[in-house]
């Protein structure tokens, strides 16, 4: 039955893993495909603006997404130490240390091909950045001294959709942080010396709300 349970989270992990692959490989053939049509695929500078925004919203919303399974998956993890530490103390059997032990090396566990997928997405991310610039350039007065108000509305309505998908991502990465915490006493079968001994083993790769670029955007 643990075993199913085991298979479960990784046949899960997986296919959402193998959707993050290609939604971000599709993200970035657009921005390829925007850059070369740029200078006569668009009918205006604010056409182009609208759709560069559509893009890095894309990218916010993946980035999110893939933040969240890989601290989601640190909570099935803490969901079953919890459940397997009551089964001994009620059972005065041995089964959690073993069995915690394989769920270490367990790829829903481990998130390592997850970590670059989010780096990857958040060099996108800073990559598009500086085209903010060009973005917010298509509200600014005109030289007949008129502003393009439908541009600026959708400028806005984006920028606080990427804000509300951040806002919801740190929240959730707060609260599940919050299982990484050091207990005053030492424990090996600890949710925090698990979490801990991931963190060595992943290096800079884990993304945390410190650490995550995405801490950039306005909110």
């Amino acid at each position: 039955m643990l075993d199913e349970e085991l298979d479960k989270f990784n046949d899960f992990y997986f296919d959402k893993e193998e959707e993050f692959v290609i939604r971000l490989q599709e993200l970035k053939e657009r921005i390829e495909k925007l850059k070369a049509n740029k200078n006569g695929a668009f009918a205006s500078e604010s056409e182009f603006s609208e759709e560069m925004l559509e893009i890095r919203k894309d990218f916010v919303t993946i980035h999110g997404e893939m933040v969240l399974l890989k601290n989601y998956s640190s909570l099935n993890f803490a969901g079953l130490v919890k459940i397997l530490k009551k089964y001994d103390k009620r059972t005065g059997g041995l089964l959690s240390v073993p069995f915690t032990q394989r769920a270490l090396h367990q790829p829903f566990f481990t998130t390592e091909p997850l970590t670059r997928l989010v780096h990857e997405c958040e060099n996108n991310l800073e990559l598009l950045f500086p085209l903010e610039a060009e973005v917010m350039d298509s509200d600014l007065p005109g030289k007949d001294g008129t502003r393009s108000g439908s541009s600026g509305h959708r400028t806005s309505c984006v920028q606080e959709e990427t804000a509300d998908v951040y806002r919801s991502t740190l929240a959730a990465m707060k609260a599940i942080q919050g299982l990484r915490k050091a207990s005053s006493t030492y424990n090996p079968l600890s949710l925090a010396q698990f979490f801990h001994c991931q963190d060595d083993e992943n290096g800079a790769g884990t993304v945390t709300t410190a650490n995550s670029p995405s801490g950039s955007f306005t909110t």
